[in-house]
Order: C-alpha cells, then structure tokens, then sequence
C-alpha cells in the first residue's frame, strides 16, 4: 500500500524496526531463535527488522506477542522515538 506521504511513512516504518529489534537485543535472542520458538519466517523478521516490509498489523501484534510486549507498549515505544511534534497528517 503506498501512502499519500510515502517519506514520513517511511520514518515510521524505519522506527519501528529499529524497536524491533532493540526489543529482541535485549532479550540476547537472534532473528532464528525468535523465529524457531514462535513459528515465524525469520526472513518476515529480518524485512521488519531492515525496513524493508511495511507490515500489517497482525505482523506487529504476533511480533510483540514473541517479544513478551503488549502491542501498545510496543506502538508507544515506537511513538516515543518518533521526532518531537511528528505526524502524518499535514495541517
């Protein structure tokens, strides 16, 4: 799906990777280990994890499950590292 403001999506996206991957870091868990315990295609995590796919919800939900996360802290996470004042929505 490409978004009206592909570039600010694109902060977003680059955002959460890098809390993905903090988050499974801090766990001393590698993308195949994280994969193999909660039955998810590492190379889904490794394209989360780079920025590359823009995922679905779903995605991110069973991502923070494996992680121990509630989604909304990991979307909170994820929104605290965005720039001050950051929106999608011009005004």
């Amino acid at each position: 799906m490409q978004h009206a403001n592909s570039k600010k999506s694109a902060i977003i996206f680059q955002t959460l990777a890098r809390v993905i991957r903090q988050e499974r870091e801090k766990q001393h868990k590698s993308l195949r280990v994280l994969a193999d315990e909660f039955d998810i295609q590492k190379s889904l995590l490794s394209r989360l994890e780079n920025g590359i796919n823009e995922p679905k919800l779903i995605s991110i939900w069973t991502i923070s499950e494996a992680l121990n996360i509630p989604v909304s802290e990991l979307l909170k996470k994820v929104e605290n590292e965005l720039p001050e004042n950051f929106t999608l929505i011009d005004k």
